[in-house]
């Protein structure tokens, strides 16, 4: 924070981009424990529920390539807006289906289940404009600490969301957190339409001087983009198993809920702290310096797992995750800047997220074949061993095709014209 740009840079970039995602993840995330609850009180089963949020996942995984063609057709500012009504919409559709009274639950459960979808698809343009937005502004050098702090204030606010909702719930019943959410969300689409006014993408030194290079062609994009994008799926399963594999953890070895859960609290305090250096190191030591110990600390914590038994070691599992994945708070939105060049750059971002979504499907269906086989710690031993695999994978190819920043301008071009 010594360097008086950054600091101007990131004063800009708070009204705009960090303020509206940390208040819109506290509303994503206040919802997120009761939208199962509340289909069930609608009258869908249990394995009705599971298809809905099955559906929502595949969303998210699909749903970024045709997005990132909108946004590049209509702007990172539009797509925002857009984006957001869309999600306002469906959250005071799932507020009117959860807080009815109305004798026709089948009517209902269906208002909340397409509800749930179209809000999956405008959170999906919400997220995508807003990381091409801050690619497209931020200088290469700048661009870690700037991401992970993007990247930190939506942490923040998967945080502070529960507890809110929590609070909402004990006010006003099973709807209030979507309450919560509407009025997070409504207020993040009003900073975005007064603070966020698109200018010219910020000057990146590794593009300048490139001796009028011919376009890059389709090749030139895909093959860095799929050879750095399989370590962030991989974290990315990684991280999708821990709030899987943990709590099935505790139950396996006999601890509370609450005991769970103030685990889970803990290991996020934890977390928080580690947010802030991983930006530093990354802009000054390169990407693979943050991503490798990344996934090696959280592989390591699932290796743990026999410890799990006591509460102390279950506590300590708990807490080498969070310093592993505090760590890599940031890169795979890093990454995704990275790989993508400034032409088009929502469609390359489109398709990187849907890669690296590919991550929390794989993850969740390791752990159905292995527990269906060996047990819920044999499922934690091997989500660790993808955790190193992926590590090997990033520390070979990481480096290789994105060079440090600090050093790009005597590196030559860029990833995209690798």
């Amino acid at each position: 924070m010594a360097d008086p740009e950054l600091r101007a840079l990131l004063r800009r970039l708070v009204l705009p981009v960090y303020v509206p995602a940390a208040l819109y993840a506290t509303g994503a995330a206040a919802i997120v424990p009761v939208i199962p609850l509340v289909g069930l009180r609608l009258g869908l089963s249990v394995p009705q529920v599971a298809l809905l949020t099955t559906i929502a996942g595949l969303v998210t995984v699909i749903g970024p390539i045709p997005t990132g063609q909108l946004v590049v057709r209509i702007g990172e500012r539009a797509a925002l807006i857009i984006g957001g009504a869309v999600s306002v919409g469906s959250v005071i559709a799932c507020l009117v289906a959860a807080g009815t009274s109305d004798a026709r639950p089948g009517a209902m459960a269906a208002l909340f289940c397409v509800a749930i979808l179209v809000m999956s698809l405008g959170d999906l343009t919400w997220d995508l404009g807003r990381q091409t937005y801050v690619a497209d502004e931020v200088p290469a050098r700048f661009r870690a600490r700037a991401m992970t702090l993007f990247g930190g204030t939506i942490r923040v606010g998967r945080i502070v969301g529960p507890l809110l909702g929590a609070g909402a719930i004990a006010l006003g019943g099973l709807a209030a957190p979507f309450a919560v959410h509407l009025v997070a969300a409504v207020a993040s689409i009003v900073l975005i339409t007064v603070f966020l006014v698109p200018g010219p993408a910020a000057e990146d030194p590794a593009s300048l001087d490139d001796g009028g290079a011919p376009p890059l062609s389709r090749r030139d994009v895909v093959r860095p983009l799929i050879l750095v994008g399989i370590a962030p799926l991989v974290l990315t399963a990684v991280r999708t198993n821990r709030d899987l594999l943990l709590p099935l953890l505790g139950n396996h070895f006999g601890h509370s809920e609450s005991v769970v859960a103030l685990v889970f609290g803990v290991a996020a305090l934890v977390e928080l702290a580690f947010i802030w250096p991983a930006g530093p190191i990354m802009d000054r030591f390169g990407r693979a310096a943050v991503l490798v110990p990344c996934l090696v600390i959280t592989g390591i914590s699932y290796l743990l797992a026999p410890l799990a038994g006591t509460v102390a070691g279950f506590l300590l599992l708990s807490v080498v995750f969070a310093v592993g994945n505090g760590l890599g708070a940031g890169i795979v939105k890093t990454l995704s800047a990275d790989v993508t060049p400034p032409e088009r750059r929502a469609a390359w971002m489109g398709l990187y997220n849907s890669l690296v979504g590919t991550g929390s499907l794989v993850g969740p269906a390791l752990v159905t074949v292995a527990t269906g086989i060996a047990g819920i710690v044999t499922a934690s031993f091997l989500t660790g061993g993808l955790a190193l695999a992926g590590a090997v994978w990033a520390a070979h190819w990481v480096p290789r095709l994105i060079p440090r920043p600090r050093l790009r301008e005597s590196q030559g071009p860029p990833v995209g014209h690798l």
